[in-house]
């Protein structure tokens, strides 16, 4: 489990993982080399933990950014992820109101505190590297978590697109601010050079016009 404070990748009791989905039944999986123990039984064959519900009431995303994360639900590879999401398992009793007569079950949920996506570019087929790094800064003077690593500091770095980000003569992002990358990296050299092919955008609930900070909005 990672354990940077508010200005690494994760806070000290949440994960970084992505959601895949199998059938009907969601799972959450950590990136490696992070351990969890999952809450329930995990059923033969099966990566990560099951959860009964994804629950992004605590990220501060739009029901339009939610919708986005669940549409990229795939598969457990993480060469071929959109979704990062930071957060913790909790146990929830949840009562079927639609029913007078259902008792209240507990089940097992992820709360999500941040969700990251990339860019749907429109390809049959994305596939990044499976080496994470969580990144602030610019590319040319980057601070990155070697996530993949299990690194618990984080180094300088200078980040080159490549890949996935140059589809269609793209250049890719100049900041990299709050941002996980994925790619490769000699990391017996200093600033860390880091060729990523892929990237992933801390989503946030867009202000409206009329509600800017500082200001009230008419309702």
């Amino acid at each position: 489990m990672l354990t940077q404070g508010p200005e690494g990748p994760a806070p000290v009791t949440d994960i970084v993982a992505t959601v895949y989905k199998n059938s009907s039944a969601l799972y959450i999986q950590p990136l490696p080399p992070q351990s969890l123990n999952c809450l329930g039984p995990v059923p033969v064959g099966e990566v990560g933990c099951p959860v009964a519900r994804v629950w992004y009431g605590l990220a501060n995303v739009s029901p339009q950014q939610e919708a986005d994360a669940e549409w990229f639900y795939v598969g457990p590879d993480l060469e071929r992820n959109h979704v990062l999401v930071v957060g913790h398992f909790a146990t929830v009793t949840v009562r079927d109101h639609r029913r007078y007569d259902d008792d209240p079950v507990e089940q097992i949920w992820f709360i999500v505190s941040k969700l990251y996506l990339s860019p749907l570019r429109g390809r049959v087929i994305e596939i990044h590297s499976a080496q994470f790094f969580y990144t602030t800064g610019t590319t040319n003077n980057a601070q990155v978590f070697a996530i993949s690593r299990g690194e618990q500091s984080p180094r300088a770095a200078q980040i080159t697109w490549t890949g996935m980000t140059t589809y269609h003569g793209n250049t890719g992002p100049s900041s990299v601010e709050d941002m996980f990358v994925t790619g490769e990296a000699d990391f017996t050299r200093s600033p860390l050079p880091i060729r990523a092919d892929e990237y992933f955008v801390r989503q946030i609930k867009p202000l409206r016009p009329n509600h800017l900070p500082g200001t009230s909005a008419n309702t």
